[in-house]
């Protein structure tokens, strides 16, 4: 954990020095914290892929010549 945090950018805070173990409420709230990035991004994602679902169809209806209203 510490490798992967340490190729993050900074958040300001001192790193912990390796000899110091995490404690269980900061590795609660690392995974907390990453899993809530991990959902953010999972609904991006799935926004992102609607959009270009959308984008596809209006392209392929163009291509065949049926007229498409654009959003």
């Amino acid at each position: 954990m510490r490798d992967l945090a340490g190729k993050q950018p900074s958040t300001g805070r001192p790193a912990l020095p390796d000899q110091q173990r995490i404690t269980t409420k900061s590795h609660e709230t690392v995974v907390r914290a990453l899993r809530g990035a991990s959902r953010k991004l999972s609904e991006e994602n799935e926004r992102l892929r609607n959009e270009l679902a959308v984008a596809l169809g209006q392209l392929r209806d163009l291509r065949r010549g049926i007229g498409v209203s654009v959003v």
